[in-house]
């Protein structure tokens, strides 16, 4: 098959790209509606607990059931991608996000059922964790396989973006909430509105992607492996073999159901060193969508003699650069290749967070810019799946990148807000010391990235 090297990028990419920013925005949007409510939702749910400690317990482990599901979602749903198409495992996504998200608006409280409220809301976080799991591995995947090869870094670029700009509307959702109802209204049934409008939109963007068809790279491992697709032989998952005659297994060579344990070991066996750049590059992923969003406000506002007014709109103002630093990220890789801009990338942050911690410590006018500045540098994220998509063949595609993103998503959500709000509060430059970490990490990776071939083979191998 001939990939899309010299193919332009047309209205039919832009349709596709455009539903696969919307599905993306919608399942995230899901997800952290949680980490924006999970104080609201240990009144409700929890009871009124006097104990500052009980409360913080609560909230922790709500917030933390959904990222640690993320891990098995991402296995799942890569083995489904993996053996039966993309789209389905992307479909299959958002279906999960959409129906847990329904479950959570009806949810009776704990003043209706008692201690049973608390459970069933665990039990759909749990389910709405492993669904978003194969949601930004399924339509990364599903991006780059439809797209132009030298058009892959913005189409990522773009998706990431769109994750980002979910926080964005979490937050004003949430905020026009709180001012057109009251602090009992909100508790009573205020919440609920947003879960049930968030489903009929995840809703309303499954059955757009359903008109959307499977990328001609699966098509044609399909039709040229369909035995090695769904079976795992004695040699390996990743054997290759001639894509002209359909393979036939000789009569002496038996097949049998490949378990997830077996993809697994066939995956660690044959793409070691993928999976530690694809891990790496999760974690850096995951560090820089966490920081700005959900952990910067809080630390601030702890260690730093800042006014909440500016803190909110230095908030909103980085969120929105990080946008569009995730789309000129993006392009910029395709455009000067993913080890430069990776280069210059890592460097830039390092810059921009050594002046934006300078600037509070020392105080200044500036610290709006410094703010933009920062998420500026933060949409470096748009460079990296775009290389995390090429690190691995594509029948195992969605499975090593689901699992590489999904463990680091957990280790990052489940655990860096509270390291980090830890060391804050010993030591306030914590935070800065840890980005110029992801910074430095960054340029280390550039080094490898540089090398990485883009031939016609490099995505359909």
């Amino acid at each position: 098959m001939q990939l899309n090297t010299t193919e332009q990028l047309g209205t039919k990419h832009f349709y596709i790209l455009a539903i696969t920013a919307l599905c993306s925005a919608m399942a995230f949007f899901d997800f952290i509606l949680f980490v924006y409510l999970a104080d609201l939702f240990s009144l409700v749910f929890f009871g009124d607990r006097a104990d500052v400690w009980v409360q913080f317990l609560q909230t922790f482990f709500l917030l933390a059931t959904g990222y640690l599901a993320r891990p098995l979602g991402g296995l799942l749903f890569g083995k489904y991608g993996d053996t039966y198409g993309r789209k389905p495992a992307f479909m299959l996504s958002m279906l999960g996000t959409m129906i847990f998200t329904f479950v959570v608006a009806f949810l009776p409280t704990y003043q209706h059922i008692g201690i049973i409220a608390p459970l069933l809301l665990v039990i759909a976080r749990f389910g709405q964790g492993i669904a978003i799991g194969g949601a930004l591995p399924s339509a990364w995947t599903y991006v780059v396989e439809h797209l132009p090869i030298k058009n892959i870094g913005l189409g990522c670029g773009i998706i990431c973006a769109s994750s980002v700009l979910s926080f964005l509307a979490v937050i004003s959702a949430i905020s026009f909430l709180q001012e057109t109802l009251t602090s009992s209204q909100m508790l009573s049934y205020g919440w609920r509105i947003l879960f049930f409008v968030s489903g009929i939109l995840s809703l309303v963007s499954s059955l757009l992607l359903k008109n959307l068809s499977e990328t001609a790279i699966f098509e044609n491992i399909a039709k040229s492996s369909s035995h090695l697709d769904s079976y795992v032989d004695s040699v390996s998952l990743e054997e290759q073999h001639s894509p002209t005659p359909a393979y036939t297994p000789s009569k002496e060579m038996s097949f049998r159901p490949a378990s997830l344990i077996d993809i697994l070991q066939s995956i660690i066996k044959h793409h070691k060193f993928a999976l530690v750049i694809a891990f790496m590059i999760s974690l850096i992923i995951a560090s820089l969508s966490m920081y700005l969003p959900v952990l910067m406000t809080p630390i601030l506002a702890e260690n730093y003699l800042i006014s909440s007014e500016y803190l909110f709109f230095g908030s909103i103002i980085g969120l929105i650069f990080l946008v569009l630093g995730s789309v000129m990220f993006g392009y910029l890789t395709d455009r000067f290749g993913a080890g430069r801009v990776m280069t210059f990338g890592g460097a830039f942050l390092i810059l921009q967070v050594a002046i934006f911690f300078h600037h509070l410590q020392n105080g200044g006018e500036l610290i709006l810019l410094c703010f933009a500045l920062l998420g500026l540098s933060n949409g470096l994220i748009g460079a990296l799946p775009s290389v995390m998509t090429r690190l691995f063949p594509a029948k195992v595609r969605m499975t090593g990148i689901g699992i590489c993103y999904n463990i680091a998503s957990a280790l990052i959500g489940g655990i860096l807000p509270f390291l980090l709000g830890y060391a804050s509060f010993y030591f306030s430059f914590a935070p800065a010391l840890y980005l110029a970490a992801v910074g430095v990490l960054v340029i280390f990776l550039s080094f490898f990235v540089y090398y990485m071939p883009r031939s016609e083979r490099d995505l359909d191998r």
